[in-house]
């Protein structure tokens, strides 16, 4: 999606918003909010990146003789597919969807940003450290967009 699509969205949102009172942009914030937070952990759950491309695959491991594994599970980031581990934040200025805890935000971040981190210490205590690859875990997909379209056009509906 082109940032002048982008902006022009947020704009026809915000015209739609401003006739509408705090509290109930603060909800259209929470169900918006509630409807990015599913979307995005179904991808994250498929290991898919929001723009459509596969995640980058796990690194093989080894056994403890030095062998490959022969089975690798494929799924990854098991944790940070729980909705309890995302909170959303939601005022009347808009929605933000962010890490619960310590933990997840350290794994996300490392994962998202494509950081260094501390996977094992060797015998003599010194740290093992890898990079990783930048796999995005949030992001706003093409279908996002649709439901966004959705959720606007459900808010403009009067109530039957």
């Amino acid at each position: 999606m082109a940032d002048n699509d982008l902006s022009r969205m947020d704009e026809w949102f915000g015209q739609i918003l401003a006739g509408m009172a705090p509290a109930e942009r603060r909800k259209a914030a929470l169900k918006l909010g509630q409807a990015l937070r599913r979307s995005n952990l179904k991808r994250v759950a498929d290991n898919v990146e929001p723009d459509g491309r596969p995640m980058v695959p796990r690194k093989p491991r080894l056994d403890r003789p030095g062998k490959l594994r022969k089975r690798q599970s494929g799924k990854m980031f098991k944790g940070l597919r729980k909705l309890r581990n995302w909170k959303i934040i939601a005022d009347a200025e808009g929605v933000t969807i962010a890490p619960a805890g310590g933990n997840v935000d350290r794994v996300a971040s490392v994962s998202h940003y494509g950081e260094v981190a501390t996977v094992g210490y060797l015998r003599g205590g010194a740290p093992i450290r890898a990079r990783y690859p930048v796999r995005r875990i949030l992001g706003f997909a093409p279908d996002d967009e649709h439901t966004a379209l959705e959720i606007a056009a459900s808010l403009l509906q009067p109530e039957n």
